[in-house]
């Protein structure tokens, strides 16, 4: 029974990571840099939560619904006012990863003077937090609805990048932007698109988050590690691999918990990061 339990939080756990790998995936591999402001975008989803749902008391899927388009629309709009120029100035890839943490820091900032710097919880009391029992093993109610959500997310994707029009002006942009935009396919456009759907994803995880753990300021940060090694680990430049890498983060993590004890965990995500620069930095699937 223990070896169930185990296995549906390794399910429940890769489809968070994979969700978080996946929008982080969008950006990297259209705009070439590590976008932290990713991080951002997870912290306005959650305590945008908190405040519809907690605050306001507003229905539940009406909460979740407002807060996702918030968190797309944070991440728009950051590339509307801010990325966008710096890329038509051929800004380097450095000089973009310090825009976006300069952004992210900014956010998480704000965001801790408005709701302060202690854990927020998005359930209105603890009963909020209900339990499901599969054969035997358990899971939150928000961890059974992320794994459900997460495939239609990720299925919904998939079929998108590979069968619609938006999806060929991706993957278009993906190869090479100049001779996309000469072709004729909205440059600006596409990518300003790609940035709202980032966002929704990483707002998404930021809800999940607020509903399990709780949230604080400094959580944008902490998980854009995780996200990070996950986008490496599976392969920058492959959809698939945000998805593989975080199911290889998640079981190495448990096995070392296993092995070694809780205290070791936190270190996984630096070990495997390093491990892959070194053995293969293109990651495990090519593009």
């Amino acid at each position: 029974m223990i070896t169930w339990q185990i296995f549906l939080y390794i399910i429940s756990s890769g489809m968070y990571f994979s969700l978080m790998a996946l929008g982080f995936g969008f950006t990297l591999r259209s705009v070439k840099f590590f976008n932290l402001a990713y991080g951002g975008a997870f912290l306005v989803g959650g305590y945008m939560m908190f405040f519809f749902y907690r605050s306001l008391s507003i229905f539940f899927p009406a909460a979740l619904l407002f807060s996702i388009i918030t968190s797309g629309l944070y991440l728009f709009l950051c590339y509307i006012f801010i990325f966008r120029a710096l890329l038509r100035r051929k800004a380097k890839s450095l000089v973009l990863l310090i825009a976006s943490f300069g952004v992210l820091v900014a956010t998480s900032a704000i965001l801790g003077m408005i709701f302060g710097n202690q854990p927020t919880f998005v359930p209105r009391r603890l009963s909020d937090v209900g339990t499901v029992n599969i054969l035997g093993a358990t899971l939150n109610t928000s961890e059974f609805f992320l794994i459900i959500f997460a495939f239609i997310i990720i299925v919904t994707f998939s079929y998108m990048r590979f069968h619609t029009r938006f999806g060929r002006a991706t993957r278009a942009i993906e190869d090479d932007s100049e001779v996309a935009e000469l072709v004729g396919i909205p440059k600006d456009k596409t990518i300003s698109r790609i940035f709202f759907i980032s966002g929704i994803c990483a707002g998404l995880g930021g809800v999940v988050e607020g509903l399990n753990s709780g949230l604080i300021p400094a959580s944008g940060l902490f998980y854009m590690l995780p996200t990070i090694v996950a986008a490496v680990v599976g392969g920058m430049q492959s959809f698939w691999g945000g998805i593989l890498g975080a199911f290889i983060l998640v079981i190495v993590q448990q096995l070392t918990i296993f092995f070694f004890g809780a205290s070791w965990v936190q270190a996984v995500p630096f070990a495997i990061l390093i491990i892959m620069l070194f053995v293969r930095p293109e990651g495990i699937l090519k593009r």
